[in-house]
């Protein structure tokens, strides 16, 4: 029979007539046989499986094989011996796999036999070399189908862990490109080796799971241009026990001995498991290690992997079976890289490809997604704010998808944040503090330059300046502008906690302003409004005289060789007598012609400053004598508002708070003693117009300041038509209201008498609304449309009208002098919003109205408030700043902003709606845009090279630890797969060629 089998195998009949004799043989083997027949047939048909040259005689001597050892298992224990056994094992064979099924299939024959147990001994033993020795993917295969069944033959003890970290080394190296199986049993056969190291991390030690997990990250971590590790290892992370993600990752990421390449390279090859099948658990260790890795400040790393995986990762999306793992990497992928746009612009292109797909395939899955990609969106382009032309086409795609609230779109983003990530792995305090929870960012103080930084945060926060501002179009006349739209660019979108504004420093700092002493924020916001406007100014010149601008000219136009301002800034001092060579009331009035000022207003466009700021005021001065009037027009960028004592009449030049008056001793500090006392103690309740709570009310100082004043005495006026000092009356009267009214409180004084300086420190009512009263002169046509917040009324020279503002800032003084202390500033943005009131009720019936509904506490804007104090912003209040004198006795309110509140409902936002400065605003410039991103990578580095810097020395003194990186497997002496081994990769040290950045 033996040797019919043997001859059989090369006969040329049919299949179908072979297959019936080979059935008929293997039927044979249940009747008595000789034991040299039956060794025989046994040996023959091993000599089919393992060399045969078709699957027709591998299966058919399988089939003749288990067919006779069955039925003669006694003298199949006999020939199954431990040399047989070894050489099955050991010795090259043809068809490994299929000798390692016979195995399988000759144990279970012998189960329950004498040579069982020593058997799977042999197998035991010989585990490691034969998964080494045999890395064919589906040998693997069927030797861990032979072990999962019979697990005596597991490597106990200490093998445990060399046999576990052998087969990583082999699924590693294996992949279905260089195999000849088709990807389903490649991946079947995979799944099966991780069965076997599963089963083996539940019944292990901890040491044995990291030791596994160490050869893991060393293989995905080596840098080989031969050798790309398999991304089956992904197969591999569902069974790996969550519980050890912070313990591996904060080992990894502390590594000293792990270069920045290699974590690169091994974060990469993470990310390319989510393309496994079924892959579990891969997005939760990525993640893990992005923020690991953020904790310990290495964002080179971070933008190397985001940029260069983020579009493969958001193609994933396509791909059901993998998708939701691969939108909660990119969810973090794109929310955490928040210095840049470039990450989520390399995605937009593909954005509409796979809306359409997901919305085609209409099944939950795709749904849920497409709702995540919805909001993700919206979050992205509200942090990337600034690209129309990206966004439009996207925002029209995804309309009809739910919008995230304002307040869930920044949970999101701080969440993600990676320096908002906890820094328990560091172990240390970083010097550079995280951004402030309002999202606002502060200004450093450059060394007593809080009165510059007081005044930038305020006129931030007004909105219709600060979008102006940053949409000028960049002029070499106007270097201010130039740098405050910098200033301004990057606190709308630096990720620094504090910006430090030294390049506007040098271009806004008067010439008479001492570098590193206090100065006065009011006298500072004068030459900064009226810079801005005489440089503007000039450009228009030149663009319509048609010259081309000389550099040397625009050298000595520069702050350093400019003249105090004389032109623009406000000469509305009341204590000055002013030029009496003015036109007539009647020259002014009677012809309706263009009224020229301090310079012909119409010849040019208006100014940045002029279209937000500047007003217009009429000083009319009427001779007692001889009752002849003359007057003048003059534009104004602030109203300076004096405390008044009670009486107008008696003024002299002994005392001059704010110019206009003198007052009580009580309120009034002297520089030179206020030293060592209590100031609150000092500041008395004044006698002067009362608010409600005993003390003047704003609006109250705006009436006095608009009152007829007499001129007597040593202030008489020189009449042109009684050609002598007269007796006189001067009447101020506003004709334009400014878009935003800038009020500075005259509270500091300079004492002839006593020869020092004093701050006076009434307090002072601020209410949220303002009125100003505004005249315009004409007929009944002229007079202006009535809102029903704005009330007009008649008057002999034509009609006053009450316009409208709303509280958006306050600069506030600590200090007994204004050289002296500290400034620091309340602000909020200054968009109207809608009121849930009835805005058309009459506003005489109003407790306390004089014109708007609801009077000076009725609020027409949001309510949310911040202080700003130098490089400290936080969340404030109303109530904070309005009672700051009572609680702080030497702070007080110096200057007020009030925007002015248009009719129109249409500019007004909702109540709650969240005001982003970067989505309000138009795109920043390129070159802006540029500036603020390669400063937000120069960030992330500085921090990097802290953390790098910090974590060498700790380093230096530390006990020497187990690397990750550097894995030494005693039992590994032929070195691992594709240049595996250690010293492969060339590792060791640090990464000396320093972080990167490319934009």
């Amino acid at each position: 029979m033996d040797k019919i089998f043997c001859g059989f195998r090369t006969s040329k009949h049919p299949e179908a007539v072979k297959r019936e004799l080979i059935r008929r043989i293997a039927d044979t083997g249940s009747k008595p046989q000789h034991e040299d027949t039956i060794n025989n047939m046994l040996q023959e048909a091993v000599l089919w499986v393992t060399d045969g040259s078709s699957e027709f005689e591998e299966n058919s001597g399988m089939h003749v094989y288990t067919s006779w050892a069955k039925s003669n298992r006694a003298t199949f224990e006999n020939f199954f011996t431990k040399d047989f056994l070894l050489h099955l094992l050991c010795d090259r064979l043809q068809n490994s796999s299929k000798a390692i099924t016979l195995v399988h299939d000759s144990m279970h024959i012998l189960q329950g036999t004498s040579s069982f147990l020593s058997l799977c001994h042999i197998i035991e033993v010989k585990a490691i070399s034969f998964v080494r020795e045999h890395p064919n993917i589906l040998t693997l295969k069927a030797f861990c189908q032979l072990m999962l069944e019979f697990r005596e033959c597991i490597p106990k003890g200490a093998f445990t862990s060399t046999f576990c970290t052998t087969l990583v080394q082999v699924m590693s190296a294996a992949s279905s490109e260089n195999s000849q199986e088709n990807p389903d049993q490649f991946v079947l056969a995979v799944s099966v080796i991780a069965q076997l190291l599963n089963h083996i991390w539940q019944n292990a030690s901890t040491e044995t799971i990291l030791q596994s997990l160490k050869m893991i990250f060393r293989v995905i971590s080596v840098i080989d241009e031969d050798f790309e590790p398999s991304i089956s290892l992904g197969a591999l992370v569902k069974y790996i026990p969550l519980k050890f993600i912070t313990t591996v990752i904060k080992n990894v990421v502390a590594d000293g001995g792990v270069q920045d390449t290699n974590m690169t390279a091994a974060l990469i090859r993470m990310i390319d498991w989510l393309r496994w099948p079924s892959s579990q658990n891969v997005d939760q260790w990525v993640v893990a290690f992005l923020r690991g890795l953020a904790t310990v400040h290495k964002y080179t790393i971070l933008v190397n992997v985001t940029e260069s995986k983020v579009d493969q990762v958001f193609d994933m999306l396509q791909y059901p079976g993998i998708r939701d793992p691969a939108m909660k990497v990119l969810e973090h992928m794109l929310l955490s890289f928040q210095h840049s746009p470039v990450a989520f612009h390399q995605i937009v292109d593909q954005v509409p490809s796979i809306v359409k797909l997901l919305r085609c395939e209409n099944s939950y899955g795709a749904q849920e997604c497409l709702a995540k990609l919805g909001e993700l969106l919206h979050c992205l382009m509200f942090l990337h704010a600034g690209f129309p032309d990206l966004y439009d086409p996207i925002l029209e795609l995804i309309k009809d998808l739910a919008k995230p609230s304002a307040g869930l779109i920044k949970l999101r983003l701080a969440e993600n944040k990676w320096t908002a990530q906890k820094t328990e792995i560091t172990g240390y305090v970083s010097k550079f503090q995280p951004k402030s929870e309002t999202g606002k960012t502060g200004l450093i103080n450059l060394g007593n330059t809080c009165y510059m930084n007081s005044i930038l945060q305020a006129l931030y926060m007004c909105d219709s300046f600060r979008r102006d501002v940053l949409d000028f179009a960049p002029n070499a006349q106007c270097r201010l502008i130039l740098k405050l739209q910098q200033t301004f660019a990057f606190l709308s979108h630096s990720q620094r906690a504090a910006y430090a504004p030294g390049p506007l420093l040098k271009v806004a700092r008067p010439p008479w302003f001492s570098s590193g002493h206090q100065h006065d924020c009011s006298e500072f916001l004068r030459y900064l409004l009226d810079q801005l406007h005489e440089q503007e100014l000039a450009a228009m010149k030149r663009r319509q005289e048609g010259d081309d601008f000389n550099q040397e000219q625009m050298e000595m136009s520069s702050p350093e060789h400019v003249s105090p301002p004389n032109i623009y800034k406000s000469r509305l001092r009341s204590a000055q007598i002013v030029n009496t060579d003015v036109p007539t009331k009647e020259a002014v009035s009677a012809e309706k012609t263009p009224i020229l000022g301090i310079r012909c207003l119409n010849t040019f466009d208006p100014t940045l400053v002029e279209r937000t700021f500047g007003g217009k005021m009429i000083t009319t001065f009427k001779c007692l004598k001889c009752n002849n009037e003359s007057s003048r027009i003059e534009s104004f960028t602030d109203i300076p508002l004096a405390f008044p004592d009670g009486s107008k009449e008696n003024i002299t030049s002994s005392s001059l708070i704010g110019g206009k008056s003198m007052v009580q001793t009580s309120d009034v500090v002297d520089q030179d003693s206020a030293d060592g006392h209590n100031v609150e103690a000092d500041a008395g309740t004044t006698k002067s117009p009362e608010g409600s709570d005993g003390g003047i009310r704003l609006n109250d100082l705006v009436q006095y300041y608009l009152e007829p004043e007499k001129l007597e005495g040593d202030n008489q006026y020189k009449c042109d038509k009684c050609n002598s000092l007269q007796d006189a009356e001067r009447c101020l009267k506003i004709t334009q209201a400014p878009n935003y009214l800038i009020v500075t409180l005259l509270r500091f004084s300079y004492n002839i008498k006593t020869q020092s300086r004093s701050k006076l420190f009434t307090e002072v009512s601020y209410p949220k609304s303002l009125q100003l009263p505004v005249h315009c002169c004409g007929t009944d046509s002229d007079m202006p449309l009535a809102s029903p917040r704005c009330k007009v009324s008649k008057s002999d020279d034509g009609y006053c009208q009450n316009m409208l503002y709303g509280l958006c800032g306050v600069v506030v003084h600590s200090g007994t002098s204004s050289e002296c202390g500290h400034y620091y500033s309340y602000a909020r943005h200054s968009l109207p919003v809608q009121q849930k009131h009835n805005c058309d009720m009459e506003t005489d019936s109003l407790p306390g109205s004089q014109g708007p509904p609801g009077g000076e506490d009725t609020d027409y804007l949001q309510d949310k408030w911040y202080l700003f104090n130098d490089s400290h912003v936080i969340y404030s209040s109303y109530s904070s700043f309005s009672n700051v004198t009572k609680r702080f006795g030497r702070d007080t309110a110096y200057v007020l902003l009030y925007r002015k509140i248009d009719a129109d409902p249409s500019t007004r936002i909702d109540l709650n709606e969240s005001i982003h400065p970067a989505v309000l605003d138009s795109p920043l410039r390129t070159d802006l845009r540029d500036q603020v991103a390669k400063d937000n990578a120069r960030y992330l580095q500085e921090q990097e090279l802290e953390a790098r810097t910090l974590a060498a020395r700790r380093t230096v003194n530390a006990k020497p630890l187990n690397s990750w990186y550097k894995y030494e497997d005693s039992d590994d002496q032929g070195g691992s797969p594709g240049g595996c081994g250690p010293g492969g990769g060339g590792f060791g040290g640090m990464d000396t060629s320093g972080s990167r950045f490319v934009y």
